[in-house]
Formats: C-alpha cells, sequence, structure tokens
C-alpha cells in the first residue's frame, strides 16, 4: 500500500502530459475547422455549355441569334451584351422572356431577334464592328462569345 500512496502522490509528470493533451486537442481542432472550410466549398458555378449562331439583318436593323446546339439556356440567369462600334449595350433576361414569346428556357432551333433601333435607337450598318457576349449571370461569366457580321 505503501508503494499505491507514492505514486498518488508523484506529480511531477502530470503537467508534461496535460500539456501534451492540450497541444493535440488544439491541433485537432485547428485541423478540423480548415477541412470543414475546404470542404464546404462549392466550387466553380455550372456555366452551360451551347452553341449559338448570329448574324446582322442591317438594313433592318436586326441582330439575329439562333440556338444551334448544346445544353437549353434558362433565360433568368442570361444576359446579353452587345458591343456595337465600342458602345455596350445590354439586352436583359426579361426582355429575352419577351422575345421568346414568354418562354423561359432558350432551346434548340430558337431564334432571339434584337432590333437594334427599337431597343437601344442605334441604326447599324454594314461597316460596323458587332461583338455579341452571351453571359451567365449567376457566375458572371461569358459563355458565348460572337463577332458579327452582314
Amino acid at each position: 500500500m505503501p508503494k499505491v500512496k507514492k505514486l498518488f502522490k508523484n506529480y511531477i509528470a502530470v503537467s508534461d502530459v496535460l500539456g501534451e493533451m492540450l497541444m493535440t486537442t488544439i491541433a485537432v481542432l485547428i485541423l478540423g475547422a480548415i477541412a470543414a472550410s475546404i470542404l464546404s466549398y462549392g466550387g466553380p458555378a455550372d456555366v452551360p455549355h451551347t452553341q449559338v449562331k448570329g448574324w446582322m439583318g442591317a438594313p433592318t436593323d436586326t441582330i439575329y441569334l439562333e440556338h444551334c446546339g448544346g445544353e437549353f439556356i434558362d433565360t433568368e440567369s442570361l444576359e446579353i451584351a452587345v458591343n456595337i462600334d465600342g458602345n455596350r449595350h445590354t439586352y436583359s433576361s426579361s426582355q429575352i422572356y419577351v422575345n421568346l414569346g414568354n418562354r423561359s428556357i432558350w432551346e434548340l432551333g430558337d431564334k432571339i431577334e434584337i432590333n437594334t433601333l427599337g431597343e437601344w435607337g442605334v441604326n447599324i450598318n454594314e461597316e460596323d464592328e458587332i461583338n455579341v457576349y452571351l453571359i451567365d449571370t449567376p457566375s458572371k461569366e461569358v459563355i458565348h462569345n460572337l463577332q458579327l457580321s452582314p
């Protein structure tokens, strides 16, 4: 029995053991917090992949965009930016919705016709440089880029 009492009264190694346990606990908590933040990252937004054919009709001041393949596009998450000779104009998702006959999906074979004179008061000519950007609004990424010619 005296050896057992001696064992309970010997506190020399207690602070070293508690210190190691405390350091291990802190390290595990920090690694857990880092792992939780990394694993909770959702990754990049899913941008639809599609093929679009575009052309302009200078006499009618109209830009035509036709869905030729790939994924269907939700019109609520689509914006069309048109750059005519360095001036940027925007065609919003609500305008696209109306242009497609109040349909919320731009499908294969559907055409969007943008009358530049009626929408923005801009005449287009044969020599105008026109760039069209289809933009996915949730991710702010360009889905498709077109350079139009007559």
